[in-house]
């Protein structure tokens, strides 16, 4: 998917299919699955989107293009799973702005847990069944 995305749309750092950190990117893609004390740690569906783009906006597994990569996965992830994203809701510019403010929350004085808690009310509102 990153090395689509980086060849259709660039970017100043497009590095096509180049990861970074095969940790990150396995843990990203881990991160809805986790089980804690027997019970899934995400257990709505929101819960586990949020969870995911979180750990892949945080861990930044490709070198350039990692919020696209994050864009395409929300509708990827939602497709493979019978659900679709309001538009309306979070458009591009929504998507944008949320997107920076996760990749960016150290620089802007953010707490992560303020930031899952943002991500994880928008996906709540946004996702929505086919």
């Amino acid at each position: 998917m990153h090395r689509a995305i980086s060849v259709e749309f660039g970017g100043n750092q497009a590095h096509p299919g180049v990861v970074d950190s095969a940790f990150g990117l396995l843990n990203s893609v881990q991160r809805p699955q986790v089980m804690m004390l027997g019970r899934e740690a995400y257990a709505t569906f929101p819960d586990k989107v949020a969870a995911f783009l979180f750990a892949l906006l945080m861990n930044s597994p490709f070198r350039g293009g990692n919020r696209r990569v994050a864009l395409a996965s929300l509708f990827a992830f939602c497709e493979l799973n019978n659900r679709d994203v309001d538009t309306r809701l979070l458009d591009e510019k929504a998507a944008e702005n949320l997107f920076k403010r996760v990749a960016g929350h150290r620089e802007l004085g953010i707490p992560p847990e303020n930031v899952f808690r943002e991500i994880r009310e928008t996906m709540t509102r946004v996702i929505v069944p086919l």
